[in-house]
């Protein structure tokens, strides 16, 4: 039996933080099954009102979720990625451990209007490549995005095999090194047709994000619209002092 110590702190804080800790080292797996509300009362000593209020508390952290009739499980971690650092979906999931593979939806060319005209300072007629790709780790659709490639830079893109890496292509068939992206990130709600194709609820929430990515010229390579699912990311930003 494990006894909490005499502090300051509420007794349910004490083993939020414990069980927090104990997820997040990896004791306990996604998917494993979470200890029962009577063994935690009795590994930690501690009353049924302090464990119940200790476990609404990991849920609201998203680190467990109750099954109806079945118990409760350890969720999955949701991937971390950095809005500072120019990372390809693919290196993403390869250091976290879950194999990548695409699923490319459209690969077209279409004439540059609007605003892509100025993003690529285009003269208007000039085409650009719009790709669509649904991108999966470990089988689970994560993102579905939408990059839209200026063709002056990579002239005959459409013609190679786009279900991997953008980025290696244009460093090893361009000799284009991305060296910043101009982001923006906002929450919408997924459209009949996006829910279908990332195995999600209609109007689930998920994030958005939209932005041009430049070499280290300063050329516009790319703009992005993505959609990343919103329980499977997490984004982060690091602030200095």
């Amino acid at each position: 039996m494990d006894e909490l110590n005499e502090s300051f702190k509420p007794k349910y804080i004490q083993l939020v933080d414990i069980l927090r800790h104990d997820i997040l080292d990896g004791k306990f797996k996604g998917g494993d099954l979470f200890p029962s509300e009577n063994e935690l009362r009795r590994r930690y000593a501690v009353s049924s009102t302090t464990v119940r209020k200790a476990i609404d508390i990991l849920k609201n952290y998203g680190l467990i979720k109750r099954e109806q009739g079945v118990g409760t499980f350890v969720t999955d971690r949701p991937v971390e990625r950095s809005l500072q650092k120019i990372l390809s979906f693919t290196k993403n999931m390869e250091q976290i451990g879950l194999i990548p593979h695409t699923k490319v939806l459209e690969k077209k060319k279409v004439k540059a209007r609007g605003k892509y005209l100025e993003i690529f300072n285009l003269k208007k007629g000039e085409d650009i490549l719009r790709l669509r790709r649904l991108r999966f780790g470990d089988g689970t659709p994560m993102m579905l995005e939408t990059r839209y490639i200026n063709l002056s830079l990579c002239p005959d893109i459409s013609k190679k095999d786009l279900s991997g890496s953008l980025y290696e292509i244009y460093e090893r068939d361009y000799r284009i090194l991305l060296a910043k992206a101009k982001q923006h990130l906002k929450i919408v709600y997924l459209k009949q047709n996006e829910a279908q194709l990332l195995h999600c609820k209609e109007d689930a929430p998920v994030f958005l994000v939209t932005g041009v990515t430049f070499s280290m010229n300063e050329e516009p390579v790319e703009y992005e619209e993505s959609l990343y699912r919103g329980d499977e990311y997490s984004f982060f930003v690091e602030v200095g002092s």
